[in-house]
């Protein structure tokens, strides 16, 4: 059975939330959120420690950024507004990834 989009979501913001809390940092000002390609990917888990991805499908990647910045009350940047799956720019786009951009490895 697939999960919805929606608990997926509330998943992936728990994860964040219990990550942010063990490494003392707050989750609005803490996180940055990038959807990218695999190899964008591994390139921002070699930098940055911790690391959270997520891999809904690709259809619904926009639709989950929302919900997961929504249920943050974060908004939603320019470049994610932008976001299209279906564009020849983001056909390689497979994943959201969050990081901290203070924290290096």
């Amino acid at each position: 059975m697939s999960k919805t989009i929606e608990s997926q979501a509330r998943e992936y913001v728990y994860d964040l939330k219990n990550c942010a809390s063990e490494f003392g940092f707050n989750n609005q000002e803490g996180w940055q959120f990038s959807l990218v390609t695999d190899v964008e990917k591994t390139k921002i888990e070699k930098e940055y420690y911790p690391t959270i991805s997520a891999h809904p499908a690709q259809e619904v990647l926009f639709e989950f950024l929302k919900l997961v910045k929504d249920k943050l009350t974060l908004p939603l940047n320019k470049e994610e507004y932008g976001f299209d799956a279906n564009s020849t720019v983001h056909k390689n786009v497979r994943h959201l990834i969050a990081f901290n951009p203070k924290m290096h490895r």
